[in-house]
């Protein structure tokens, strides 16, 4: 009886791509058992299109405050090493991550409910960056040191998302409002 099933899918499907942009019909490339368990899922949940409205948002890297914050994501937790210590450790630097602001990502998921016609999949990243620019952006307005290390993480691609631009959705929030919300949230006490 289900009529429309949204399925919050990961960006990290695509693994390690060389593309300018990774669109939704890109070759899958998943590395790690997370990514391929989203794909194998996004399979199974596509065979019922038939029945109901499938659609599978991709989203790219959650960043910004939330009552349930999550600390291990890309700008979060540099944002969270700079107040506590001072400095921004990461590997690499070269490697692109596309970013989604959390209340970007909520107003999508609603916009979504309203829209059941829209089906298949939707990449949802809006800002792609790379590594070494969400560190020096988080450093500027903190003034916490950066420290690097070579990597040997082979994770980078960058999110088109153009098939949602051209349904109508558009973003309202950014990674620098998102490095913001989480300084003042730390400062006033309110994420300890």
């Amino acid at each position: 009886g289900v009529k429309q099933f949204i399925y919050a899918s990961s960006g990290s499907v695509y693994g390690v791509s060389d593309a300018p942009e990774v669109t939704e019909s890109t070759t899958l490339n998943p590395i790690s058992d997370y990514n391929k368990t989203k794909m194998v899922a996004e399979r199974i949940l596509l065979s019922y299109a038939d029945k109901m409205a499938v659609q599978i948002v991709r989203p790219a890297t959650v960043c910004g405050w939330s009552p349930r914050m999550r600390l291990d994501v890309m700008v979060n937790s540099f944002v969270i090493q700079a107040l506590i210590w001072n400095v921004i450790c990461y590997n690499g630097g070269e490697q692109y991550r596309p970013n989604i602001h959390i209340e970007d990502m909520t107003d999508l998921y609603l916009w979504m409910l309203d829209r059941p016609g829209l089906r298949g999949i939707l990449n949802a990243g809006f800002e792609n960056l790379k590594i070494k620019e969400i560190a020096k952006k988080v450093a500027d307005r903190t003034g916490a040191r950066i420290l690097t290390q070579e990597s040997n993480d082979p994770r980078s691609y960058r999110h088109n998302s153009d098939k949602l631009h051209e349904n109508g959705f558009k973003p309202h929030h950014t990674v620098s409002e998102a490095i913001d919300q989480i300084i003042h949230k730390y400062r006033t006490g309110q994420l300890k």
